[in-house]
């Protein structure tokens, strides 16, 4: 099979958003509000498994009966302030890419493969980090962008990798995704695209079920990655040619 397209994950895929990303801003946004509470790694690792930042919050809150309750626009406050807080620490480059995603995304451009992007977070974030690491041709290097915002229901469910794939113009069985958790493959290969797991340490203790490769992450010359694959456990750089190897 021709590989046509490869799509990304962006929090904790594309780049490493979470700790100095996402949770520094939920806590700041907490703090501007004046609210009792703050959330630690280990909470926000399990809070991860719910998709949406919007989502979480109100999650939390309802299993901590204690807290005073917010209303939904409250809610929406609050994730506004703490999206305004993220890109803020984006555009200070705070948030890193993960290792090979910029060489892997370079190869693709350079070869004329389109890259697209399937992301629970809102089209604002993913502009401003796409902004920030690719500078001002980063449309021409991602076509295809679909956010958390453009869908009825967010990941595990499968609806933003179907429609990235509509926007490509290309079948599931000609694009591999790239994704860091559980949620993340689950709508993946419930599109039925082979997906290559690059694993952190938010979601290492996943179970990553149907993964076409498990690694570190893309890898680099001077870091490779470590995991699981079409050839067996390694050492990886993942390329282009590696792709096209694994979509058969």
């Amino acid at each position: 099979m021709t590989l046509k397209s490869v799509i990304f994950d962006v929090d904790g895929t594309l780049a490493d958003t979470e700790k100095e990303g996402h949770l520094w801003a939920f806590n700041r946004a907490f703090q501007l509000w004046n609210l009792p509470f703050r959330w630690g790694v280990p909470l926000y690792r399990e809070l991860l498994n719910i998709s949406g930042g919007k989502e979480r919050l109100a999650y939390y809150l309802a299993q901590h009966p204690e807290y005073h309750p917010l209303s939904n626009d409250e809610i929406r406050e609050i994730y506004r302030l703490k999206t305004n807080l993220f890109m803020e620490r984006v555009r200070a480059g705070v948030v890193a890419l993960r290792p090979g995603v910029r060489s892997l995304i370079g190869q693709c451009y350079q070869e004329g493969i389109p890259v697209g992007i399937a992301t629970t977070t809102n089209y604002d974030n993913v502009e401003t980090l796409l902004l920030r690491h690719f500078g001002v041709q980063w449309k021409h290097m991602f076509p295809v962008v679909v956010a958390g915002d453009e869908v009825p229901i967010k990941k595990p469910d499968p609806a933003v990798y179907v429609r990235c794939l509509e926007q490509l113009g290309v079948s599931a069985s000609e694009a591999i995704a790239v994704e860091d958790s559980a949620v993340g493959l689950k709508a993946a290969t419930g599109a039925r695209i082979s997906t290559i797991v690059t694993m952190n340490t938010w979601t290492y203790h996943h179970t990553f079920l149907g993964a076409l490769a498990i690694l570190t992450s893309l890898g680099t010359t001077q870091t490779p990655a470590y995991g699981t694959g079409p050839d067996g456990w390694g050492r990886y750089r993942v390329t282009v040619d590696q792709l096209r190897a694994w979509l058969v």
